[in-house]
C-alpha cells in the first residue's frame, strides 16, 4: 500500500511540476540572457562534485565577474556543504527559480540528461560533461531496449540541445554519434575530473587522509562495486579481513579499507555497511563528497564493472576486478569489452581474488597497462578543466 501511495505522490508532483512549467514558460520569454551567468547541475541536484566541479574550480580561480548558480536538492541548500565555494549561488533544483536561472543563463553545464528545463535559446551554450570515465558498460542508444521510453525521449531531446559533449579519449566506444543520439561537437582531450589523477595532486591525498584520520604510514584500499538492479552484494567481514591479511603479506604495508557503494545501493545495504564498518580497519566512505579525490589517494582499487577502473589506466595504481556475478551481469547489461581483455586481474570468487593478489607481478602489470593504453589509444591531457573553462569564456563573448 505504501509503495502505491508513493507512486501516486510522485506522479502527482510530476503533473504539478509540468503544469507550472507550461503555465510559466511564456512569462520567461520576457527575461534576457545574462552573458556572465552559468547554471550548473550535478546528477539532478547533488552537491559539489564530478566534472562540473572541476570546470567551475578552474573558472573561479582564473576569471572574475561570473555569476555561477548550482542547482541542488533542498537538503543540500539547508545544510550548505563546506565544499561549495562562497562565490556560488545555490538554487533549489526543479523549481520556478531554477527555470528562471536556466532561461537567463548564457552557459548550461550538466553531467546528466536534463529532464526539467526551459527550451534552450539560440544564444545559450550547453556543455554536457557526461558522468562516466573509461566505461565498460554499454550505455544510451546501445542499450535502448533496456531503457524506459521516457528516458529515451528525454535523452534524445537533451542531445539535440547539446553544443559540446565531453567523452573519454579511447577506442572503447566505436560510434559515439550513434550511442548518444548526437551529431554535434565532442570534446575528447580528457575528462575534467581526471586532471587531479594525471597530476597526482599531493594536497588532495593529504585531504583524504585528514578527513578520515588515517595514519600516513598506512595505504588505502578502496572497494567500490557498481550498481546492480537486483541489489546483490557478495561481501562480508570475514572476506574483507582475509583480503586485508593477504594484501599486507604480499605488499608489505598496512592498509585501511574504504567502502564506497553506488549511491543507489547505500540505503538498501545500510545494515551491511554498519556491520562491515564496525571494525577499525574498514571505513564507510559513502559520505565523502568527491569519489575522484578518493581515487587520487588510494593505493589499491577493487571494483567490478564500474567506470572508475579507467582512472587506474591513468595512474597505473593497482586494480583488481572482482566480478562474482559475471555471467548474470552480461545477460542483463553487457559490456563493450570483455573483462579478460583489460589489463587488470579478474576474479569471479573471493578465493580467486586472493590468489590474484598473491601472484601479482608489478612489472607484468605495468607492461599490460602500457600495452592496453597504446592499443586502445587511452589518453588524458590533464588540462581538460582549463580547456573547457576557457572555451566557456569564449562562448560567453559570442
Amino acid at each position: 500500500m505504501r509503495s502505491k501511495l508513493k507512486i501516486v505522490r510522485v506522479v502527482f508532483l510530476r503533473i504539478i511540476d509540468y503544469s507550472i512549467f507550461y503555465f510559466c514558460y511564456p512569462l520567461l520569454l520576457f527575461f534576457p540572457v545574462k552573458k556572465n551567468k552559468i547554471v550548473v547541475s550535478n546528477f539532478w541536484g547533488k552537491a559539489y562534485g564530478e566534472n562540473p566541479k572541476y570546470i567551475v574550480d578552474y573558472l573561479l580561480k582564473n576569471y572574475s565577474d561570473l555569476d555561477i548558480v548550482w542547482l541542488c536538492k533542498p537538503e543540500i541548500i539547508q545544510n550548505k556543504h563546506s565544499e561549495f565555494p562562497n562565490e556560488i549561488r545555490l538554487i533549489k533544483n526543479n523549481s520556478l527559480k531554477a527555470l528562471l536561472e536556466l532561461h537567463t543563463a548564457k552557459i548550461w553545464i550538466d553531467n546528466c540528461r536534463k529532464n526539467f528545463y526551459p527550451r534552450k535559446r539560440k544564444s545559450q551554450f550547453y556543455l554536457q560533461t557526461w558522468h562516466a570515465g573509461f566505461g565498460l558498460k554499454r550505455i544510451e542508444h546501445d542499450i535502448e531496449q533496456a531503457l524506459s521510453k521516457r528516458y529515451v525521449r528525454v535523452a534524445k531531446k537533451d542531445s539535440k540541445m547539446c553544443d559540446l559533449l565531453v567523452f573519454e579519449h579511447s577506442k572503447l566506444f566505436k560510434n559515439l554519434q550513434y550511442t548518444f543520439w548526437y551529431s554535434g561537437e565532442f570534446y575528447r582531450n580528457g575528462i575534467p575530473k581526471n586532471d587531479i589523477i594525471v597530476k597526482n595532486d599531493v594536497s588532495t591525498i593529504e585531504k583524504v587522509y585528514m578527513y578520515y584520520g588515517i595514519d600516513k604510514n598506512k595505504k588505502i584500499l578502496l572497494y567500490a562495486p557498481t550498481f546492480r538492479e537486483d541489489g546483490s552484494l557478495e561481501i562480508d567481514s570475514k572476506s574483507l579481513k582475509k583480503l586485508k591479511e593477504n594484501i599486507e603479506a604480499k605488499f608489505k604495508f598496512e592498509i585501511v579499507i574504504l567502502l564506497r557503494l553506488h549511491p543507489n545501493d547505500i540505503l538498501r545495504h545500510a545494515a551491511l555497511i554498519h556491520e562491515l564498518t564496525s571494525v577499525d580497519y574498514i571505513i564507510n566512505a559513502n559520505d565523502y563528497p568527491d569519489t575522484q579525490e578518493l581515487l587520487c589517494a588510494l593505493e589499491i582499487l577493487i571494483t567490478d564493472y564500474s567506470s572508475i577502473f579507467g582512472e587506474m589506466l591513468i595512474s597505473k595504481k593497482k586494480c583488481f576486478l572482482y566480478a562474482y556475478d559475471y555471467e548474470k551481469y552480461m545477460e542483463n547489461r553487457g559490456l563493450v569489452l570483455e573483462l579478460d581483455n583489460l589489463p587488470f586481474p579478474v576474479s569471479k570468487s573471493m578465493n580467486q581474488l586472493v590468489n590474484q593478489i598473491e601472484t601479482f607481478n608489478e612489472f607484468d602489470y605495468s607492461t599490460s597497462i602500457e600495452k592496453f593504453n597504446q592499443e586502445y589509444e587511452v589518453f588524458e591531457s590533464g588540462e581538460a578543466s582549463k580547456e573547457l573553462g576557457d572555451r566557456i569564456i569564449i562562448e560567453m563573448s559570442n
